[in-house]
């Protein structure tokens, strides 16, 4: 693979990635969960890798171009994801920093009828080995996966084809994510 293709793929997991830190960030300030925050915390990271390995290989690139100028437009739009990235960061930091949100987030929250979370497949899953196609779980139980992140990848807007294997972890969005837990094989607390 040449630095132009692997560019290309970083570049295009960057943006996958600072948008899926946008919806977690916000969502773990409207929840107040850790959980998410530290999610995006992790994506974070990953974030500051790839503006790395990207300018490495726009300076590996630059010498065997006729204008290697042309390539500052490459690392200015990975400086611009890393800047989103640590922006959905600073928002995510209210949670990590236990700051006690402003009330306006707490009507907004109670406007929203989804919550959005991270659900762990756990051994025991019905899930395992099955496509999102066959479980359908928008329809059985108001649930969509938005992310899997299995080992440290990530796929997004995962589709249909999509299998969930033992030890994913799904970030879904739903208005019960007790059912979907239920079905990871997670441990679900009863309300009193």
């Amino acid at each position: 693979m040449d630095e132009f293709e692997e560019i290309r793929n970083c570049l295009i997991e960057m943006k996958d990635l600072s948008a899926l830190m946008i919806d977690l960030a916000f969502s773990s300030v409207m929840y107040n969960s850790e959980d998410i925050a530290e999610e995006v915390y992790i994506l974070e990271e990953r974030i500051d890798d790839l503006t790395l390995k990207v300018k490495k290989l726009a300076l590996r690139a630059a010498k065997k171009e006729d204008d290697p100028e042309s390539l500052l437009s490459i690392i200015d739009l990975a400086d611009i994801n890393e800047r989103i990235s640590d922006a959905a960061y600073g928002i995510a930091d209210i949670v990590l920093r236990d700051i006690e949100p402003h009330p306006i987030i707490m009507e907004i929250m109670e406007d929203t009828e989804e919550e959005l979370g991270r659900v762990t497949v756990r051994p025991n899953s019905v899930l395992i080995g099955k496509s999102l196609e066959q479980l359908k779980l928008p329809s059985k139980i108001g649930t969509r996966i938005i992310a899997i992140k299995r080992g440290d990848r990530y796929i997004y807007d995962p589709g249909k084809k999509d299998t969930i294997e033992e030890g994913d972890v799904l970030i879904a969005v739903g208005s019960d994510l007790d059912k979907l837990r239920k079905l990871a094989g997670e441990e679900v607390e009863e309300e009193e």
